[in-house]
């Protein structure tokens, strides 16, 4: 009986892991200040649709129905993870596969009987999202490149959710959407190339990133936002200055191909951005 307690604490930290709690709270963070700029766009919406206590629950559902998504993943990717993440995945392998898909199915549950108690629309709104969750753990394998886009729009699905409750979507708030959508997508190919033989996902990367510059800015200066403007200049600037390092080692004979550190450090510069621009989301705006 002695060793009950630290059998149940292994078992708590490994699916505490498996969840991969710190998405989960920039998520919220981010879904949170999204919502709140909509208030400011449109206050009546706000007192309409329940204040707060509302607002809280909303942010609750996205997280659960996150987490279960999370855990699925996990479960399907375990293969994948024992070799390009041996350790930690040998903490979590045998937990998640025997707990992780019930836990997941009950944090889904609990989510979509939330969102049910929100109304039809939410609750069809969020059932639909729970099931697209569910394909794409089924199927990311075989979407080869497009499981980056398929996973940047599961990723901003929740910010429609928002939007979907007070029925309000400010165009400038979109296009911030939008071009965030494609810096996601640029995160999520980064990290693919990580573990990818050729590290093809690299420059594909850094393709879509310098879209999302070209869309922010030009959007920016014909709108007269200048904070979207703030968003899209320093991602050309680095999308521009890693092309150059590129043909600068080619230029000099150097010809050895993309190393998986270098997408890893597109990787961690694309999760700093990503709060550089919720800060311009914040104050400028």
């Amino acid at each position: 009986m002695a060793g009950l307690p630290r059998k149940l604490a292994l078992r708590t930290a490994a699916l505490l892991l498996a969840v991969r709690w710190y998405n989960i709270a920039f998520l919220s963070v981010a879904q949170g200040v999204f919502l709140w700029k909509l208030v400011q766009s449109n206050p009546d919406a706000w007192a309409l649709s329940g204040g707060w206590p509302v607002a809280v629950l909303l942010l609750l559902i996205t997280a659960l129905l996150v987490s279960g998504g999370s855990l699925i993943n996990n479960f399907y990717d375990a293969e994948h993870d024992l070799i390009h993440r041996p350790w930690r995945t040998l903490f979590e392998r045998t937990v998640v596969r025997k707990y992780g898909i019930p836990l997941a199915f009950s944090f889904w549950f609990f989510g979509l009987g939330l969102a049910w108690h929100l109304g039809t629309r939410m609750g069809l709104f969020f059932a639909v999202y729970a099931l697209l969750l569910w394909i794409y753990s089924h199927k990311r394998r075989t979407l080869q490149r497009g499981a980056h886009a398929v996973a940047a729009g599961l990723a901003f699905l929740p910010f429609l959710s928002c939007s979907l409750w007070l029925r309000t979507l400010p165009w400038n708030l979109l296009v911030y959407g939008l071009v965030l959508l494609l810096i996601e997508t640029a995160r999520q190919a980064a990290k693919a190339a990580q573990t990818d033989p050729e590290v093809r996902g690299y420059r594909e990367s850094l393709s879509v990133l310098f879209l999302a510059a070209a869309a922010a800015v030009v959007s920016g200066a014909w709108w007269g936002q200048p904070g979207l403007i703030l968003i899209g200049f320093p991602a050309g600037t680095a999308v521009a200055f890693l092309r150059y390092l590129e043909r600068t080692s080619y230029a000099n004979g150097v010809h050895e191909p993309v190393k998986a550190q270098h997408a890893r450090n597109l990787d961690t510069f694309l999760k700093v951005y990503m709060i550089f621009s919720m800060g311009v989301l914040v104050f400028v705006l």
